[in-house]
């Protein structure tokens, strides 16, 4: 990496880095949320010191992804493990980083419009809301490397910046409507052997998931704009009987004062209820891979959200630039609802009940409330300054929030006996293990300095992040609820980066950086009571690439990455931290030979292990190996070394046949690191776990998948602002299988991935 930052700085070159200059008006066009490039062909994108992938809104829209999740699996680095299809609760992980946690997401920064996403950015980093529809998004911008220290913790997997759609200069209205239809059957159609003699409307009849779409918007005068977008979806998942529903309703506003001045807000209220049905035992998969054997796993959650921005662009002899100031805030309450069998995939008698029993003694069904209330203020300064010699491009800003959080546990349990069960009304779960409130403040201040020396062939950008952390953690004392005990956590921690580019010839830019990221302590609980990470994980992460364009035509982007973890929480298989480091190498292309027709390739290869001694944690591997063994060298688990990535569209005249498949290898499904699937089911006492009596274990590789998406868009009429657009896209082409584990709610055991879907789309603007 030394050898290739000081390369940066030695080679000749002829051409500079060109800077992007702040745009002071935005009532043009597509006026409002430019926090991002548009495309790959962007000339942010071109200059940019590290690794971008931008999911241009072509990309988005006419290359056969169904969900938000199914456009991130098109960027290199980045895997998704969809378990609902309807784009909920992504799952994922980022370079290595992230598959062995809860299963909501906790690696990557997640931005919406520039706008932390995470329930609690710090002390809960998680997303059991994910307040984000496909139909409301305009592009999303991935970076992995090289990032500005202006974002806050776990950044070292990257920042994921979802945009929507802008406030557009002409009133525009448009009306949509997406239908899915799940193939179910076992060869991954829509009718199978146990449908014959059906009418077929009654075989398709639980396969439905309707996407509604309503947008209307624009500027009013010169100086206010507004759009107000609802996105209602309803139906069922690829899973049988699992009923979602989805509403997400987005106001935007704009002011724009003058030249210099502006303000824009937005409102939003998302809320979401879903069936979770989780893991399958292997003789269920077997039979229905899209069962639902857990009829009571459940999610659902709403959330409000707001910000204000008020924007000043300055000119002055001597140097130019813009000052920002934000307010934001949410606020999110989540239930996850499981039931007691939700560590079993038991399906023999002889060991206990098996896990689809719901009529014993101590059979119970919990639900984990959450509240989150998070207010934050960010003040930002942006100096530009011109030289013959240097110039610079100076950032300075801070962030103050406030973080409230609530937990608790309700539960239902069986009453009755000789195998029937009455459930009760829920009741509150006064053990301390499963009652926390939390009420934290960071606050971040962060400077760079951008120095373009040489005409800007030769760019060197130092900065530095420093947050304060004050954490208060209140957990009740014993079961009075009169009397909480609260500890502080006070922590400060720095978070260093450094850039470095350089631009030998027209179009070949060659970079380098490094930063330093963290993850401050969090809190978590399940139903078998709370697991605290008491302590600071911190990665350093460091990058070294090229990129080479040519025109609009090529983009070419290879680069190694290395992020070195310390005191890792690596999903429970140690009883303390770990030690970890994932290397690889991403290589990305961009091709558009001609007129109408563009490529998109991308290969990625990445080694996590675990680098520092430490043994196993033993109830994780009970029934498989009967002897603690070390964790030293093992691949993390859930992470694919190989991902493939090949998509494309070609359009002619008002038609766009577009193409979409991702590959990934086979992984491993525990740290153990054995091939062999093997799933061991065993007793668990019953008073040291939360009245869970039985638990299971699965180990072994996951398979892997390559999965295709073909779709064709068609524009039908269009007649000045009027035009009716329609389209057909087949999800999974061909019918992959493949199942995931770790994700939750479900252990142990098999959680499959999408079959074959078909949605037909049909929009009308005006």
């Amino acid at each position: 990496m030394t050898l290739l930052c000081g390369s940066c700085l030695v080679l000749g070159a002829q051409q500079s880095i060109k800077t992007h200059r702040l745009q002071r008006v935005e009532a043009t066009g597509r006026s409002v949320n430019e926090e991002a490039p548009k495309s790959w062909r962007s000339e942010e994108v071109k200059n940019y010191l590290g690794s971008q992938t931008i999911i241009s809104h072509k990309q988005l829209t006419q290359q056969a992804n169904q969900s938000i999740e199914e456009a991130l699996q098109n960027v290199p680095g980045i895997h998704i493990r969809n378990a609902t299809g309807i784009g909920a609760l992504p799952r994922f992980s980022v370079r290595g980083f992230g598959g062995g946690g809860s299963g909501n997401s906790n690696t990557g920064f997640i931005l919406v419009n520039g706008i932390p996403v995470y329930a609690a950015p710090y002390a809960d980093i998680s997303i059991p809301i994910f307040p984000a529809t496909f139909q409301m998004i305009d592009r999303i911008s991935v970076v992995k490397g090289g990032e500005s220290v202006q974002y806050g913790p776990n950044a070292f997997g990257g920042v994921i910046n979802i945009i929507t759609k802008p406030i557009p200069y002409k009133w525009q209205n448009q009306v949509a409507e997406r239908m899915t239809a799940w193939g179910r059957a076992s060869n991954g159609g829509f009718v199978g052997p146990e449908s014959k003699g059906q009418p077929f409307i009654k075989t398709l009849a639980n396969n439905f998931l309707y996407n509604t779409y309503l947008k209307s918007g624009g500027m009013i005068n010169k100086h206010f704009g507004v759009q107000a977008q609802a996105n209602y979806i309803t139906g069922q998942g690829f899973r049988a009987n699992s009923p979602s529903t989805i509403q997400n309703y987005l106001l935007d506003l704009l002011y724009q004062i003058n030249e210099n001045n502006k303000i824009t807000a937005n409102y939003q209220y998302y809320s979401f209820d879903m069936a979770d049905p989780g893991s399958m035992a292997l003789a269920d998969y077997q039979k229905n891979r899209f069962a639902n054997t857990r009829p009571n796993n459940a999610k659902s959650g709403k959330a409000m959200l707001w910000s204000v921005r008020y924007q000043n662009f300055f000119e002055t002899r001597h140097f130019d630039g813009d000052f920002t100031l934000t307010y934001y805030g949410h606020t999110m309450s989540r239930d996850f609802q499981l039931d007691s069998n939700y560590l079993s995939v038991n399906t023999n008698p002889a060991i206990g009940h098996i896990y689809t029993d719901e009529n014993y003694s101590g059979f119970f069904i919990a639900n984990h409330a959450r509240t989150y209330l998070i207010n934050a203020i960010e003040p930002a300064l942006n100096l530009h300054f011109s030289h013959p010699i240097v110039s610079q491009d100076i950032k300075v800003g801070m962030r103050f929030m406030q973080s409230n959080m609530l937990f608790k546990t309700l539960q239902s349990t069986c009453e009755g006996a000789n195998g029937s069960c009455t459930m009760s009304p829920y009741v509150l779960i006064k053990s301390p293990s499963q009652n926390v409130k939390m009420d934290n403040n960071y606050t971040a201040v962060y400077l760079s300095d951008k120095l373009s020396f040489l005409g800007g062939k030769v760019v060197v950008t130092p900065g530095l992040r420093y947050t304060f952390l004050n954490i208060h953690k209140s957990i009740p004392t014993k079961h009075n609820f009169n009397l909480w005990n609260t500890t502080k956590e006070p922590g400060n921690q720095f978070s260093p980066a450094l850039n470095i580019g350089y631009k030998p010839l027209d179009g070949w830019l060659l970079y380098c950086n490094y930063r330093r990221s963290f993850i401050p302590p969090q809190f978590n609980m399940t139903t078998i009571g709370a697991f605290s990470s008491d302590y600071t994980q911190t990665f350093n992460e460091l990058e070294g690439g090229s990129r080479y364009s040519y025109k609009n035509i090529l983009s070419f982007n290879a680069n190694y990455f290395v992020i070195f973890a310390k005191n890792y929480y690596s999903g429970g298989y140690s009883p303390g931290p770990l030690d970890a480091r994932s290397q690889g190498v991403e290589l990305e292309l961009y091709y558009a030979p001609i007129r109408g027709l563009q490529m998109h390739l991308a290969y990625t290869y990445t080694d996590a292990r675990v680098t520092t001694n430490a043994l196993d944690k033993t109830k994780y591997f009970v029934g498989i190996v009967d002897h603690p063994f070390n964790l030293k060298g093992k691949r993390l688990p859930y992470v694919s070394p190989h991902q493939f990535i090949f998509d494309m569209s070609y359009t002619y005249k008002h038609t766009t046949f577009g193409l979409s498949s991702y590959f990934y290898s086979r992984a491993y499904s525990s740290v153990l690191n054995q091939a062999r699937t093997q799933t061991a089911c065993f007793k668990l006492n019953p008073s040291k776990n939360a009245g869970i009596s039985q638990g299971c274990n699965s180990v072994g590789l996951l398979p892997w998948y390559w999965v295709w998406n073909v779709q064709v868009s068609q524009v039908f009429w269009q007649s000045g602002r009027h035009k009716i657009t329609g389209s057909l896209q087949v999800n999974n082409i061909f019918g992959m299988k493949y199942y995931f584990r770790g994700i939750g709610t479900s252990p142990a055991g098999y959680q499959p991935g999408p079959g074959r879907s078909v949605t037909a789309y049909l929009s009308y603007e005006f």
